[in-house]
């Protein structure tokens, strides 16, 4: 699939930020998902493979269980711009 480059001024596109784990809903497993913090709810991504240009890595500390680490914020451009969030990725 080819993307065509929008040239000139536009609203950046907001991110999608998918999250990292083995999961399993419903008899189906996955291994990404989005969060939903309004209603405190994962939404799985059946989807299993995610391709694009890492376009930056940006280390940002975090709070996970109560615990502060740090997470590793991973921007893929592709069809959409993602960003994948690995928590605990270096200490």
């Amino acid at each position: 699939m080819i993307t065509e480059i929008k040239l000139g001024l536009c609203n950046p596109p907001e991110p999608i930020y998918l999250h990292v784990k083995n999961g399993e809903l419903n008899g189906e497993s996955y291994l990404w998902y989005n969060y939903d913090i309004n209603n405190d709810q994962t939404i799985p991504v059946h989807k299993t493979g995610l391709t694009g240009y890492i376009s930056e890595l940006k280390l940002k500390p975090g709070e996970f269980k109560e615990n502060v680490n740090n997470k590793l914020h991973i921007v893929v451009r592709a069809d959409e711009i993602y960003v994948v969030m690995l928590w605990g990725a270096i200490r």
